[in-house]
């Protein structure tokens, strides 16, 4: 009997009806670092928008076998390139779920409708000029919500930007205020802050 090393992929792929399971762990062993390679690639991407590490993951894997089960050999593509393609597929469509949700929860944040309690008035009324297009309206022409993380980091203070980044990842700012030992008007007033040096960097792009 061949050892695993001496089965070929070919050989690998025909068995496969016959001994599933076992083949399956023999093409992981051979093939699974495939996985950490793609998911390298995208280590900026997931760290920027604070992607769970264990569910991309997971993905990967559920790509890594999309691919076992989907392969032909008239895809026109080795297995190993297969494969990747479809560890690929699955890890950036769970970075774009993210990313889709980041960017939401930016525009909710960002909304030029909010009300201050203590001035009774929207924002917009406050800080908009009625004769321009609102700036936020234009978010979706920017490159990535990678550039808008750029953006805040260069107009936000450190302190700004702490908040900027809990905001973004959907925690009120009343839990932002425990979490930074202030009072929930201080956190309160920063956002006012962020929302009126945002808009302006944004008008400025235009």
């Amino acid at each position: 009997m061949k050892s695993n090393i001496d089965i070929d992929e070919n050989e690998l792929l025909s068995l496969l009806p016959e001994d599933e399971e076992r083949i399956k762990n023999i093409i992981y062993e051979r093939y699974g670092y495939l996985i950490d390679v793609i998911l390298k690639k995208y280590a900026s991407v997931i760290r920027t928008f604070n992607i769970d590490e264990q569910e991309i993951r997971c993905e990967a894997s559920y790509g890594f076998s999309d691919g076992i089960n989907s392969y032909n050999e008239n895809k026109n593509a080795s297995f190993k390139t297969f494969l990747s393609i479809c560890i690929e597929r699955r890890v950036t469509k769970c970075i774009k779920k993210y990313t889709t949700k980041k960017y939401n929860v930016i525009r909710e944040m960002m909304s030029l409708d909010y009300v201050d309690t203590n001035i009774d008035s929207p924002l917009r009324d406050l800080i908009s000029d009625e004769s321009k297009n609102d700036p936020l309206n234009n978010l979706t022409d920017l490159e990535s919500y990678t550039e808008i993380i750029g953006i805040a980091k260069k107009v936000l203070s450190d302190f700004e930007y702490r908040v900027f980044t809990y905001m973004i990842n959907d925690i009120s700012y009343q839990k932002i205020a425990v979490m930074l030992e202030k009072t929930p008007k201080q956190i309160d007033n920063t956002i006012q802050r962020i929302k009126v040096k945002m808009k302006k960097e944004l008008e400025s792009l235009e």
